[in-house]
Parts: structure tokens; sequence; C-alpha cells
């Protein structure tokens, strides 16, 4: 199955992510899912330790796609379940 066409890479702070990825000895490129910063509030100020691209096969979306896509994307963004999803590698529940 080919990339989904709306896959553009993204920049997040001064940390390029780009579209696809093809990891070495892989058969199967990965498109972009989102990307971050994550850090911790130190003093009172927000330091910034880490980026992170979560990359997913094209399979991923009509496996997560049954569950979630009735949702807004506050309800996603807030959803420690979606996340969870995404990293377990949830099959479609209405399989």
């Amino acid at each position: 199955m080919a990339l989904p066409p709306s896959s553009t890479g993204l920049q997040v702070e001064s940390i390029v992510f780009p579209p696809s990825v093809k990891p070495p000895g892989a058969t199967t490129t990965l498109f972009l899912g989102g990307a971050g910063v994550r850090g911790m509030e130190i003093e009172g100020k927000f330091v910034k330790f880490t980026g992170i691209g979560v990359y997913l096969e094209d399979k991923a979306i009509p496996s997560l796609a049954g569950k979630w896509k009735d949702k807004t994307a506050a309800e996603l963004t807030d959803s420690v379940q979606l996340y969870r999803d995404i990293v377990t590698g949830v099959k479609d529940i209405y399989d």
C-alpha cells in the first residue's frame, strides 16, 4: 500500500523529521505519524530535553481508525489510550 498522500515532514524546534523513513534492513517504508518535544519544568522554566518522532506503517491507519475515527482532535490529544494503542499496535476491534 502506498504512503498517505498528506504525509509531510515536520520541524519541531531545530529537529527536522522527514515525512517517511525506511529502517535499515526493512522492506517497508514508515510514514511520520507525529512529532514533538519532551521536557519538564525546572525552577519555573520549561526545559526541553528530547525530540520524538513516531513513524508508522500504512496499515496502522485502518487498524486505529475503527476505534478512533469519531473523536475530536482534542479528545485524541488528551487520550492516553490512543497512545497505548499506537505503541502496542492495536488491531482493528471491528475485524
